[in-house]
């Protein structure tokens, strides 16, 4: 017979030992999730002129393009048309399907064609 927790010398001690808490699950989760953050990425001056050339023949063909960004450790990619250049701002105005994104210049990590 397979004893289980009810039956008499089991070691009931160690039992509600087994039950987490909300309050640790979340902190668990959140320490998984910063383990997985990566560093921002520099861009070095050539690598920023090519982007320059990919995204000026891009913005005369009306091309779409990919661009990959770096925000809080995590690296996200939207697809669409850069629109225009804001240089006060330091922001590249995007069109895409769900509308207009606004992507600043010091999240950018790269672009490439969609």
């Amino acid at each position: 017979m397979k004893g289980n927790k009810l039956t008499p010398g089991s070691n009931l001690r160690w039992e509600s030992s087994r039950m987490i808490l909300p309050e640790h699950r979340e902190q668990w989760l959140h320490h998984q999730k910063q383990q997985t953050k990566q560093k921002k990425p520099e861009l070095d001056p050539q690598h920023w002129e090519e982007l320059e050339w990919l995204l000026g023949d891009a913005m005369r063909n009306d091309d779409p393009l990919c661009f990959t960004y770096w925000r809080d450790g995590f690296f996200f990619e939207i697809i669409g048309k850069c629109h225009y250049i804001n240089h006060v701002q330091k922001q590249f105005h995007l069109v895409t399907d769900d509308g207009i994104e606004y992507l600043r210049f010091e999240e950018l990590a790269d672009i490439t064609y969609a």
